[in-house]
Parts: structure tokens; C-alpha cells; sequence
């Protein structure tokens, strides 16, 4: 292919092809199929965006320093009067603005009309409008003593319905920016025509070989005043003060090895710009974040920041920016990341990153820096994953294939047990450390002993490390253990000493009857866990509840207790059938010998186990959270929140003893009593029942009649609920 390097001025006349022919360009012609002219909308964003395209090119005259803009491609063809006429297929809008600018230089210095005569070879032919202000306005020169777009308005020649033309009110805007840019400048022309200081590549398509698919992929910045389409002209000149030939080398890249790598990304309307500044500023960040740097939103000041040649690291900065764009040119990014990753199964020899897409580099193309809320819609978790991604393609010559599948599991590991530890706030921000272990671990393999995801999950992936060497014939099933839904690629639960219960937790927490499973634990111990000196916590429907369980934490306390009821559960389960589990619980509940404590009552009742959060509070007078051993240990509140006892809470043992009657009364969800009539109600205290009678005086309850509980050896001695029941059918009759 023949790429020339040209000015708009020079564009016009003879040219070389890539076969050493000639040819000429006589006209440029903005097709009907193009878009309006919209770099002189008047957005925020349009203007943001003009302005800086603007003050590139005023740069570039003012420090006599060369930029190129970018690409442009057309189709050559005669037309009607034989003339070789361009039509733009990509590069419409630099050559209006162009086009505007040396029509302004020419005007404004007095330029001979022979040598600005190229301009009325410039048209658009989208609207006839359009096209006839093109050519009055070539003839045209403006008073440069008012504004000129009411100085050009104010022409006899000037028709007031052009006024709803978007193309001339765009142009008229950008006269009006290039006049309030250039008006104090000198020897503009000269700078555009003589010194060439403003040029862009052009590549006539027939030599590429026009297909459907290229003219889709070449106009597929077809969202109006994308930052990227003005980002480009700016972050060439900022490359170009730091490396000249890195300026060079990223602008053939940005229109074709990364154009083409990312075209598969594009929106559904053939929009690739936004999918490249996505990965712009998830790479700069990343730099941001090693170098210890603030993230910037603005992309103008990010790339001075970081590439631009205050910086001492720019070229180091610019080479590594291009090297995570290259890495992914030249293979299948969907089939790469379908061999690594899984989603919601497990598969061996992949990783469950526990969501559809895979692709998480796509993903990171269309949600990078966007926002739900508060909520980042690429979170950091996903920022050190694909980070990792990146560093073994940056790397393949020196880790495997098979040993990155390994490394991407145990970073995995640390990323989703490390909740607390990802933050790169104001008040916290770890991300430095957590890159910087993260590249060691796929480069080498070895977890670091210092750095900052979670200590205790490190500890667990060097242990797991050790005990696969000495114990290989169990990598799959510990690989599928990590990989269930509960866990998250933490095993604490069951540990690396039970490896007989791996594939039997997978089995038993997969069982969708969470009541039952919670009912077979508790006949085995008191699995549930302390949080706040007020709250207790098992089993509830919601995963969350379990994956809170499963995790060791400083926040909780009794883990370890947890640990051993459910490996000692899983040592005595070899049927895990629905009928053999029942028979278990039943096995519990007929025991002469089991003990009417707490856990008798849940195991029997499963209404007591909480439907989604399994949060519970309770309390015997001072004490908030009584022992198994304690006779008050009956006063026992079910939360409907996981946080907050001012939503609704019920005593576990009135709503038994209400489900038990044929006819249900009224529970109050407010942790009161249960009414049986407008006067009549009843409680469950620790060591009584209590029946109250309406006060009509101030409609307050009174206690009319008290019932001890009796109870042997730290628990009851007959069952409370069935207790309580009766008494309640004895008193209303």
C-alpha cells in the first residue's frame, strides 16, 4: 500500500499510487452518504473538543513544529466533466476544518487568488445547500472588523433557509473559533501551504480493494465529535516531542493494526473510538497507578501527564502503552480467553470467573471508566484480572501457556478474597502493590510473603502450592472445589486436610433445600458465628449468607467451629439423597438422648430458620449472645435485615408455636407478642409463658397469668413449642 504524507493544499494535483502510476486529484467532493459537518456543533463536549483541535494546529504554527493529523481515505473517480474528483470515505471532517482554516488564512493575509484557487475545488455535495455556500464562500472575502459569521450572514448572497442547514451552521460556528484562535497570528498560510507543518496520510481505497466491510470499518467513527477523532491530532504532537519516530509508528497503528483488532468491539453503530479510549485510560491508569500518579479523566491531560516530554518516563510510558495494544493483534482474543476462563460451571483446565462474558478485555472496551451510580461498571477486581491478562501476553516468550493457566487461577484467588484490600480511594489506595504482586505471580508463579491483597489468603495459596506437589492426584478436584459459587476460590472451610470431603461439599451445598442442609449441620454442633457482640448468623437463602460463613474474617468470630461441624457433617454423609439427608434430621429428633437446647427447636422447626439472611440476635437480660449451655438461651430473635434490628424481627419461638395452632394469630414484627384477641395475648420468655390482658385505661398489656418452662440440666425438659400451644388452645377453649 502507498501511504503519502500530505497538507490539503497539496492534496490537490499529481500524485504516486503504489504501483508507480500517477494520478490526479482535481475536486474533493463530501459524498450525499456522509454525515453533516458536525466539528462546529455547539455541545459542551463539541466545543471541548474543537477547541483542542484548534489549539493543536494554532501550536504547531505559533513553535513551528510539525503534527499529523491522521489518516484519511477516499475514493478516486471521474466525474461527469472528466475531472478526477475524491470522495472522502474517512477523514470528512479534518477536511472541512482544513478546508475552513486556509480559506481563513487566504482571506486574512491577503493571499493571491491564483494560489488559494485549490479552495473552490473543495465541495459538499450532502446538501445543495451545502454545496452552493461552498462556493460563495470561496469568493467571498469577510470584514475582519465584526464578528464573521454576521459578517458572511449579512451577504445579499447569503440565504436565510440555510440557517436550518446543520452543515453551514457548523461551519459558520468553526469560522467564528478559527478567527478567535488565529486572529492575532501571522504568516498562517505559510505555515499550512510553504512550511507544511499540518499534513495527514491519505490511501486512495482502490488500492486497498473497497469492500462492504472496509467502507463499514472506515467510517465507523461515525458518532459526531467522538474525543477520539480530536484526541488523535493532539497525542501525535505530544508523542512527536518526546519521539519522533514513536509519533510515526502510532499513528499507522492507531488506523490500522489497532483500528482492525478492535473493529470486532465496535458498537451497534460501527463506532470503535469510544472501545479504544476505554483501554487508553484503563493502560494509563495502570501506569498511573505503578508510578504512583493521580488518575486524570480529562485524556488531553492524562497524555501530557504521562507521555508528554516533562515526563522522564515517557518513552518507557509510550512503549508500554503501544506493547498492551500489540499484544492483542494477530489472534483470536474470543477463542484465547474461551480456553482460559469459564463462566458459571467448572471446566477443567480454565478458571469460573463467575460471570457470562469472558471476554473481559471487550468488557473492559465497553465499560472501562463508566459508572452505575456510584458503582464502577469495570471494577478494580476486574482492572487486576485483566491486568494480569496483559502482562503474560506482554510476556509469552517467558511463561507457558499451561503455567499462565495455573497463575491466572491463583491470582483469581486472591482478587475475589481480597474485598477489603482492593481500594484505591482517597483514604486507601493499594493498587500500586496489588499490580506489582500481580506481575510477579504470573511472571514467576511465587506468591509475595509482603504486599496487599489478603495475608490469609496468600498464606492458603502457598500452602495449596505445597500440598499439590506432594499430592498432584487432587489438583482437579481442588480446582473444582475453589470454583464453586460459595467459595470463590477460598477452601478454608474444608481445608487441605480433608480432601475426602472436596467433591462431597460440592455436592452438598449444591443441594437447593438450604432448610435442610442448615437443619443437618446443627445436628451435628452449633456451626453459627458471632458478629458484633449482638448478632449471630447461619444458614440463610441467600448465598451471600453462606459465602460469609465459608470466609474467615477479623469481622466474625467462630470460624473455626464452623469448620469442623461441617467436615465432620461431610465425614458421615455417603448417601446425599434427599430421603437418606431427611432420615438423618429424624434420626436427631428421635434421640432420647438429644438435648432440647436451641438447635433441637431449629432442626425440628424449620419456620425458626431464617428465609434470606440467616441473622439472628438474641439475649438473657446483660448478655446479647447467650452459650448453647445457658438456660436463657430461648429469648432468640430472627432479623428480616442482615444489619438492622429496627426492620422487622419475629421470636422464633412464637411464630413455632403460632404455626403449630390450627388457627393463626397475629405475630407482632416488631420482636412483641403474639395476639389472640383484641385483649388477649401471649410471650415466650426464657424459663416462661406468659399470657396479658388489654388495660383498657391506657391500652397497655398487663400480665395476667404466668407458666414456668420446666427445664433439666441447662435445657427444657419437654418441648416448649408444643407447650406453649397447648396452653394457648386451653385458655382461649
Amino acid at each position: 500500500m502507498n501511504i503519502n504524507e500530505h497538507t490539503f493544499q497539496d492534496l490537490f494535483g499529481e500524485n504516486t499510487n503504489a504501483k508507480g502510476e500517477t494520478y490526479t486529484i482535481d475536486k474533493i467532493e463530501i459524498p450525499i452518504i456522509q454525515r453533516d459537518y458536525a466539528q462546529g456543533r455547539n455541545s459542551n463536549e463539541a466545543k471541548r473538543i474543537r477547541e483542542r483541535f484548534l489549539d493543536s494546529i494554532l501550536d504547531a504554527v505559533r513553535s513551528h513544529r510539525h503534527i499529523t493529523l491522521d489518516f484519511v481515505y477516499g475514493e478516486i473517480e471521474k466525474d461527469e466533466e472528466g475531472k478526477s474528483k475524491l470522495t472522502p470515505l474517512d477523514g470528512q471532517q479534518r477536511l472541512t476544518t482544513l478546508f475552513l482554516l486556509h480559506w481563513y488564512a487566504s482571506r486574512k493575509e491577503g493571499i493571491k487568488k491564483e494560489k488559494s484557487a485549490f479552495l473552490k475545488n473543495f465541495t459538499y455535495y450532502t446538501r445543495p445547500s451545502s454545496r452552493d455556500f461552498c462556493e460563495k464562500l470561496t469568493e467571498f472575502c469577510p470584514d475582519f472588523n465584526e464578528m464573521l459569521s454576521e459578517n458572511i450572514k449579512n451577504q445579499p448572497w447569503f440565504q436565510y433557509h440555510w440557517l436550518n442547514d446543520p452543515t453551514i451552521k457548523g461551519m459558520l460556528v468553526m469560522i467564528d473559533a478559527i478567527h478567535e484562535k488565529f486572529g492575532n497570528e501571522k504568516k498562517i498560510w505559510q505555515a499550512l501551504v510553504d512550511d507544511k507543518l499540518v499534513t495527514f496520510y491519505f490511501m486512495p481505497v482502490d488500492e486497498m480493494g473497497l469492500t462492504d466491510d472496509l467502507y463499514v470499518k472506515m467510517n465507523s467513527r461515525g458518532k459526531p465529535l467522538t474525543p477520539f477523532e480530536h484526541f488523535k491530532a493532539e497525542f501525535e504532537g505530544i508523542i512527536s516531542q518526546s519521539s519522533a519516530d514513536l509519533s510515526k509508528e502510532f499513528n499507522r497503528k492507531f488506523d490500522i493494526d489497532w483500528s482492525d483488532m478492535l473493529f470486532p468491539y465496535r458498537g451497534d453503530n460501527n463506532i470503535i473510538d469510544d472501545e479504544f479510549m476505554r483501554y487508553f485510560f484503563f493502560i494509563s491508569d495502570i501506569l498511573c497507578y505503578q508510578q504512583g500518579k493521580p488518575l486524570e479523566k480529562d485524556e488531553f491531560k492524562l497524555a501530557t501527564i504521562l507521555y508528554g516530554k516533562e515526563n522522564p518516563n515517557a518513552i518507557t510510558n509510550l512503549n508500554y502503552l503501544k506493547n498492551a495494544f500489540d499484544c492483542w493483534c494477530g489472534f483470536d482474543i474470543e477463542v484465547f480467553f474461551g480456553d482460559v476462563f469459564s463462566a458459571h460451571q467448572y471446566q477443567a483446565g480454565k478458571t469460573k470467573i463467575f460471570q457470562d462474558n469472558l471476554n473481559i478485555f471487550k468488557q473492559c472496551c465497553e465499560d472501562y471508566g463508566e459508572y452505575i451510580g456510584r458503582n464502577r461498571k469495570f471494577p478494580l477486581n476486574m482492572t487486576l484480572l485483566l491486568y494480569a491478562v496483559v502482562v503474560y501476553l506482554q510476556n509469552k516468550t517467558q511463561v507457558s501457556f499451561e503455567d499462565f493457566k495455573h497463575r491466572i487461577r491463583i491470582v483469581r484467588n486472591l482478587i475475589w478474597n481480597s474485598r477489603d484490600e482492593i481500594r484505591a480511594d482517597a483514604q486507601r489506595n493499594n493498587m500500586q502493590l496489588l499490580l506489582l504482586e500481580t506481575k510477579e505471580i504470573i511472571l514467576k508463579g511465587d506468591v509475595p510473603q509482603a504486599g496487599a491483597y489478603n495475608q490469609r489468603q496468600k498464606e492458603e495459596e502457598r500452602a495449596k502450592q505445597s500440598w499439590l506437589s506432594e499430592h498432584p492426584q487432587y489438583k482437579e478436584e481442588l480446582f473444582h472445589l475453589e470454583d464453586h459459587r460459595l467459595l470463590y476460590g477460598c477452601i478454608a472451610i474444608v481445608g487441605l486436610d480433608n480432601p475426602e470431603n472436596f467433591g462431597k461439599f460440592r455436592i452438598l451445598f449444591n443441594n437447593p433445600d438450604r432448610k435442610l442442609v442448615s437443619r443437618l449441620l446443627l445436628t451435628v454442633g452449633d456451626y453459627s458465628q458471632k458478629l458484633d457482640n449482638w448478632r449471630w448468623q447461619i444458614m440463610g437463602r441467600n448465598d451471600s449468607s453462606l459465602t460469609d460463613l465459608f470466609h474467615p474474617s477479623n469481622h466474625r468470630k467462630g470460624f473455626e467451629r464452623t469448620k469442623e461441624i461441617v467436615n465432620g457433617l461431610l465425614y458421615n454423609i455417603n448417601d446425599f439423597s434427599d430421603n437418606a439427608l431427611e432420615r438423618k434430621v429424624e434420626d436427631y429428633l428421635e434421640n432420647p438422648e438429644t438435648p432440647k437446647d436451641w438447635r433441637f427447636y431449629f432442626v425440628k422447626y424449620p419456620i425458626m430458620l431464617s428465609d434470606t439472611y440467616g441473622m439472628f440476635t438474641s439475649w438473657n437480660n446483660d448478655d446479647a449472645r447467650c452459650t448453647s449451655e445457658t438456660t436463657g438461651y430461648y429469648q432468640i430473635y430472627k432479623m428480616n435485615t442482615s444489619e438492622r434490628l429496627s426492620g422487622f424481627h419475629w421470636n422464633v419461638f412464637l411464630l413455632a408455636i403460632n404455626e403449630t395452632l390450627a388457627e393463626k394469630y397475629s405475630l407482632d414484627g416488631y420482636g412483641g407478642k403474639l395476639v389472640l384477641s383484641d385483649d388477649l395475648a401471649f410471650d415466650c420468655k426464657n424459663d416462661k409463658f406468659a399470657f396479658y390482658k388489654k388495660d383498657e385505661a391506657n391500652a397497655n398489656w398487663i400480665t395476667s397469668k404466668k407458666y414456668p418452662i420446666p427445664i433439666h440440666e441447662g435445657a427444657d425438659a419437654r418441648d416448649r413449642v408444643e407447650h406453649g400451644a397447648e396452653l394457648i388452645r386451653k385458655t382461649i377453649g
